[in-house]
């Protein structure tokens, strides 16, 4: 697959002069005011949750794309305030909600809370299954309490890989006992249907559109082909439960220009259900990412409605 240079790619030489020249600007419709209203909500649960949610790859320079662009990532996140600035301009933009893990993460979550900040938050369970309790045990003792946890994918895609698949059930007991709302996530549409073939007791679904770790259909590397995606949104689709739609985006390879960026993002809201969400890595290093994403999301989700109004009974 080719990729060019695009907004969220830089080389270590004249990163401004890239940064201008490729990145774009957002038309200005797409990008909201300063202060801006919630952008539309979805009802989880006993929780309204924003259709667009933050995710955490970029504060942890877990790119996906690049060494160059992960090293990037990490040196501008070393600066803690550039991750509390970031939070805060999301809720500012109008996102309620973050999907995130680990115990950076928690500490910055916990530091915007403090300071009067209301972003909800949706956990990642890392352990494997028999050592999940303790994982949650320290989850729960944060502030802000997370409205619900995930079942890593990578985790649940190398069991299946195994054969082990049924052992994720423990995990999910887990957090069903908690009293959070319960996510299986996966970057396999065959854990998704398998778990729904099933009828195993979760509340949400997290589906990366692409197969971009493990190789655990013998490819290596990480992999953003096109029938990946088609595949997991027909899963999306079919599946009963509201799902969290991640690398939507492809880590970076549908950021070309801001054009290509509104088009993976239309993709991806055209072929989910009105129930489910989309998960997006975010940085302000070079631009406002936060504003110029939540402004195509507002214009996509209003234009959509349009057209279900119009043709009633579609998705």
């Amino acid at each position: 697959m080719k990729t060019g240079f695009n907004r969220r790619q830089f080389s270590s030489a004249s990163l401004a002069v890239l940064a201008t020249a490729t990145c774009g600007t957002a038309p200005a419709s797409a990008v909201p005011d300063s202060t801006s209203a919630l952008l539309p909500t979805v009802r989880w649960g006993r929780y309204d949750i924003t259709r667009l949610l933050l995710g955490h790859n970029p504060i942890k320079g877990q790119s996906h794309f690049s060494a160059a662009l992960s090293r990037e990532m990490r040196e501008h996140f070393a600066d803690r305030e550039h991750g509390l600035a970031l939070l805060r301009r999301c809720q500012q933009a109008g996102i309620n909600t973050c999907q995130m893990g680990g115990p950076e993460i928690e500490a910055l979550l916990e530091q915007h809370h403090a300071a009067g900040g209301r972003l909800q938050w949706i956990a990642t369970l890392y352990s494997q299954p028999g050592a999940g309790r303790e994982e949650l045990k320290r989850i729960l003792s944060l502030n802000p309490r997370p409205i619900g946890a995930q079942v890593f994918g990578n985790m649940s895609d190398a069991l299946m890989k195994r054969g082990q698949l049924d052992r994720v059930v423990e995990h999910l007991k887990v957090v069903r006992d908690s009293g959070l709302l319960v996510g299986l996530g996966s970057h396999n549409h065959e854990v998704i249907d398998y778990a729904e073939n099933k009828g195993w007791d979760v509340d949400f679904y997290q589906c990366c559109f692409y197969h971009s770790v493990f190789g655990f259909d013998g490819r290596r590397g990480e992999v953003f082909e096109e029938e990946d995606r088609r595949a997991m949104v027909r899963t999306i689709r079919q599946v009963a439960k509201p799902c969290i739609g991640f690398k939507v985006l492809g880590a970076n390879r549908h950021c070309a220009t801001p054009d290509a960026v509104e088009r993976a993002l239309r993709f991806a809201y055209a072929n989910i259900k009105p129930t489910d969400v989309v998960l997006v890595g975010m940085w302000q290093k070079h631009k406002d990412q936060v504003a110029e994403n939540v402004g195509y999301v507002r214009r996509i989700l209003a234009d959509l409605t349009r057209e279900r109004t119009a043709r009633p009974g579609s998705l």
